[in-house]
């Protein structure tokens, strides 16, 4: 089996446009792409009918696809103390569902959110505020016919597979999926190989980059302690078929991208696309 890669765009959400991002990752020879949801970058709110229209025209003429929609969480909190930051953070998803829907993405990543590590919040609110947001959100996203799929994070309240795992069967709802992120298992002290059998009946998509185990990164591939052949083997026996995304953070990301590719090729994904 021969795995395809895209790419996330978090290395560009300071440098590009959403506009100008996907005409660069198309001209870098990519057809799959994951956007993150980060102003000035991309923001519902800013983008207005005209801009949202000419996003969805740019993915029809380079024929590109982007496979996720991914807010990130420091500034969002499923499980904050405080009602009107839950309110905030599950209407922010809502409208990044609904702009998922518009330019035929067919997921949003969720991250399950944080509490304070010196005395955290009783875990019978936690629980029930993050089952009640995951279930309003799905509602959602399923009128809008996408999925969601939940993300492991080091600094959120379910940093392991197993966790993830056991709070979505309490939920009780087949349709959510999750994203497995492996250099956060790694940071997070979890074996990504192992982690990815776990959730292999949730899996939706493969969060791809290398890190260490006391500096958290998303680095180029080859620079950290990620056991990116353990973790072909295990997609391979869990006969995983969705798709992997580089999510590389780099000052270099063209370069770190396509060196990241070239090594990922080697452990049973396609080649790097040729320019």
């Amino acid at each position: 089996m021969t795995r395809e890669l895209a790419v996330n765009c978090y290395s560009y959400i300071w440098k590009l446009s959403t506009y100008d991002t996907i005409a660069h990752i198309a001209d870098m020879g990519y057809r799959g792409m994951e956007l993150m949801v980060n102003w000035p970058h991309l923001w519902p709110s800013d983008l207005g009918t005209e801009g949202r229209r000419r996003v969805r025209r740019l993915l029809e003429e380079r024929a590109m696809r982007i496979l996720s929609l991914a807010p990130p969480m420091l500034d969002l909190n499923l499980v904050s103390p405080a009602p009107e930051m839950r309110r905030y953070t599950l209407d922010h998803y809502i409208a990044v569902i609904r702009l998922a829907a518009e330019w035929n993405v067919p997921w949003v990543v969720v991250v399950p959110g944080k509490t304070h590590p010196l005395l955290p919040l009783p875990d019978h609110y936690r629980d029930r505020w993050f089952d009640d947001a995951l279930l309003e959100l799905d509602r959602v996203a399923e009128i809008e016919g996408i999925e969601i799929t939940v993300e492991n994070v080091p600094n959120s309240f379910l940093p392991h597979a197993e966790h993830l795992m056991e709070r979505l069967a309490l939920i009780g709802n087949d349709r959510i999926g999750i994203t497995y992120d492996v250099a956060n298992a790694v940071f997070a002290g979890e074996d990504p190989a192992q982690g990815l059998e776990v959730v292999a009946p949730r899996l939706r998509f493969v969060h791809l980059s290398d890190t260490g185990v006391k500096v958290w990164a998303h680095a180029k591939v080859g620079t950290g302690v990620v056991p990116f052949d353990r973790i072909g083997d295990a997609l391979e026996r869990i006969g995983f078929e969705g798709p992997s995304t580089m999510e590389i953070i780099s000052d270099r990301p063209d370069e770190d991208i396509l060196a990241s590719h070239a090594a990922l090729s080697r452990f049973g994904w396609n080649a790097p696309p040729k320019r």
